[in-house]
């Protein structure tokens, strides 16, 4: 199933296009915007394609390409417009299709398998999590994080500093459902409200009923749910 995220300012342009992608099947829908804006906050659904519109009030679809694909997860990119002469200023982004409106079915489809395709940009990218800590940013890959908690309706994120491997704590705005794809089978879910890097483990213990987990660099452990708990007793024999 691909992820696709349709950005249009135009209501029912959105609507014929979530109507075609359900046709064709295949396609989940997990975000709409209606400008760039809205477009970047909706990147938090981490796409795997963006239906992307050229002509949109403030910052146009071309320029938000650029920036789409400085994301730690860059989605393809699949091109809609009226406009048939802005094809050469959008192929500097190096979309994979370039569709014109009123889109057909067909025209659609060889645009989707043409985005469904590996390309240079998502085989260079591993996955990783940009973290801002006052002034400086961090980019970190999953060897870094050492778990992240659910408090109040944010994540406090435990980490190792790339540079130093100082521990260092972050409140960021993905949730644990996020961060847990996006590092597809390197984070272990403990709980609804926690997550883990097995690498982190120091150890699992039992006390009146409950199994906690105690991790590395974290002064006191985290609760392990009982519907959690074999898949973490599994994650720890392997």
């Amino acid at each position: 199933m691909i992820r696709a995220l349709i950005v249009d300012d135009e209501p029912l342009a959105r609507d014929r296009l979530r109507r075609l992608l359900g046709r064709l099947g295949g396609i989940e829908v997990v975000a709409e915007a209606g400008n760039a804006d809205e477009a970047c906050a909706a990147m938090r659904t981490v796409p795997d394609l963006v239906f992307l519109d050229i002509e949109m009030p403030g910052e146009d679809g071309i320029r938000l390409a650029h920036r789409l694909r400085e994301a730690d997860l860059p989605p393809a990119i699949v091109f809609t417009t009226a406009h048939a002469d802005r094809a050469l200023p959008a192929s500097e982004t190096a979309p994979a299709g370039y569709l014109l409106k009123p889109i057909e079915p067909e025209a659609l489809r060889a645009a989707i398998e043409r985005a469904a395709r590996p390309n240079r940009c998502h085989q260079s990218r591993r996955p990783t999590l940009t973290v801002r800590l006052g002034r400086e940013e961090l980019r970190l890959g999953p060897e870094h994080v050492v778990a992240a908690v659910a408090e109040d309706k944010a994540t406090h994120l435990y980490l190792l500093d790339p540079a130093d491997s100082r521990r260092r704590e972050a409140w960021i705005e993905p949730s644990l459902n996020e961060l847990e794809e996006r590092f597809d089978g390197q984070l272990l879910r403990l709980h609804r409200n926690s997550l883990v890097n097995t690498a982190q483990i120091h150890s699992v213990s039992h006390h009146d009923g409950q199994h906690h987990c105690h991790v590395h660099h974290l002064d006191e452990p985290l609760m392990i749910s009982r519907r959690a708990w074999r898949s973490v007793r599994d994650a720890l024999e392997e």
